[in-house]
């Protein structure tokens, strides 16, 4: 589409069914944000994912995703441990088997490719409940990686 804002995308998730709209673009990369759309259960995390791709010194291009998501509903919270850990375990999985898909296809079909090590951040939702209750400063959260 020449403008995709406002596409809604719906994905077969296990046990629950979610959706995500697109709310951003350009001609390098994409965004799309959950959302609660008819038919569909609770998407596990609520959030917003880019995907894209930028060049690099060498001239060739760098294939990305990154994104911000924190757990839904109670019942996922439930199964997915107080921080998420199991929740997004599935989510890392899926983001770095599109990483293999990607450099399996572009290898085979001519091209050169290498998988980069993902970078992944995540809050300690403890420290971050410290600090919103007044205890701890502000420079203790950091990410746990």
């Amino acid at each position: 589409s020449t403008n995709p804002i406002g596409a809604i995308l719906s994905i077969d998730i296990p046990f629950d069914d979610g959706s995500v709209i697109c709310s951003d673009y350009s001609a390098n990369q994409w965004k799309f944000t959950t959302l609660k759309a008819p038919g569909d259960g609770n998407h596990p995390v609520s959030g917003t994912r880019e995907f894209g791709f930028e060049l690099d010194s060498n001239g060739g291009l760098n294939f990305y995703t990154r994104g911000v998501d924190r757990i839904t509903d109670n019942v996922t919270l439930l199964f997915g441990g107080r921080n998420g850990r199991r929740v997004f375990e599935g989510a890392d999985n899926l983001w770095l088997s599109f990483q293999s898909g990607l450099e399996n296809f572009v290898n085979a079909n001519g091209g050169q490719a290498n998988k980069a090590d993902p970078i992944i951040g995540r809050p300690d939702w403890d420290k971050v409940e410290d600090f919103l209750q007044g205890n701890g400063s502000i420079n203790d959260l950091g990410c746990n990686n």
